[in-house]
């Protein structure tokens, strides 16, 4: 078996990978309407006065008048992350159901990742090394 036939699986493997992460990530999405736009700040930003919900799902007075708000922004072309960065300055970073990245919040999320990655390469060397073997 050649060596190009021998890692022909593993790319292949990783190319579908990288584009699932790729259409995941929505990089490749139109772009929003404004409606669409407001929805999705709506989703990120915990209701004022709820424990577990966000702003698009509570129908508390506190909710409303932030979708009102965030509806007018929208509307007046705000970018998506000033609009956040003034939630976060009135209400603190507690307000978004989403952590902002950085700090322990990117360390939480990139062990289970590097344990999952050093997990894949030592069971790939196992396989090749049994295959050598035989």
């Amino acid at each position: 078996m050649t060596a190009a036939r021998r890692l022909a699986g593993p790319l292949v493997l990783a190319a579908v990978l990288a584009v699932a992460l790729l259409v995941g990530s929505g990089v490749l999405d139109a772009p929003h309407s404004a409606a669409a736009r407001a929805a999705s700040i709506e989703r990120e930003v915990r209701c004022p006065s709820c424990l577990d919900l966000s702003v698009a799902q509570s129908n508390a007075p506190s909710s409303v008048a932030l979708r009102h708000e965030i509806a007018a922004e929208v509307a007046r072309g705000e970018p998506t992350q000033r609009i956040l960065d003034g939630i976060v300055a009135r209400y603190g970073t507690d307000a978004l159901l989403v952590p902002p990245a950085g700090g322990l919040t990117t360390v939480l999320w990139a062990v289970p990742v590097a344990i999952a990655a050093a997990a894949a390469v030592a069971g790939g060397s196992v396989v090749l090394r049994r295959r050598r073997a035989t």
